[in-house]
């Protein structure tokens, strides 16, 4: 399975009934999602959901769980939002699938600058691009850009980062 990585608001992510299900679960949980419920969506690469899973793997190891906590909220499903804002980790039913996972952009941010620090990676753009371009790293530092570049993407749009299952 494929998952990939999109910013911007859940209405423009999902299927209409679905997303008016999705937003309706946040609206209820953290308040209005105000401007960004809407916010059109931009896709921003792909991998599979074993490169996710490997990548989360050894963050945990490297960093340990107490200093992976957002990334370990959507490690299960591999699926699920990342709000911008400061959140603690969450689930959410939903009547079609699995639950909503949801966990803290603010939050996942620190965790990857404390990887790229551990793994010494870059965190700016052109040097997470470039490392993808490369092709000759592993796995994990392909993951670690792909969800890098969508995070820094997300808070500059100040919208959510969706990882979905395809």
């Amino acid at each position: 399975m494929a998952l990939s990585f999109a910013v911007g608001g859940a209405r423009g992510a999902f299927e209409e009934t679905f997303a008016d299900e999705v937003t309706g679960v946040l609206d209820h949980a953290y308040g209005c999602e105000c401007d960004w419920e809407r916010a059109p969506i931009a896709s921003l690469g792909e991998l599979t959901t074993a490169g996710w899973e490997r990548m989360v793997g050894r963050a945990i190891r490297d960093l340990g769980s107490d200093r992976t906590t957002n990334l370990m909220a959507l490690r299960d499903s591999g699926r699920g939002v990342f709000l911008p804002a400061h959140v603690q980790a969450a689930s959410f039913p939903l009547s079609a699938g699995e639950a909503l996972q949801c966990a803290s952009l603010p939050g996942l941010r620190n965790e990857l600058a404390d990887l790229a620090e551990c793994w010494r990676l870059p965190l700016d753009d052109h040097g997470l691009r470039a490392l993808i371009a490369e092709g000759q790293r592993d796995d994990e530092a392909e993951s670690f850009a792909l969800i890098t570049l969508a995070a820094n993407e997300a808070a500059r749009r100040d919208c959510p980062l969706w990882l979905i299952v395809r």
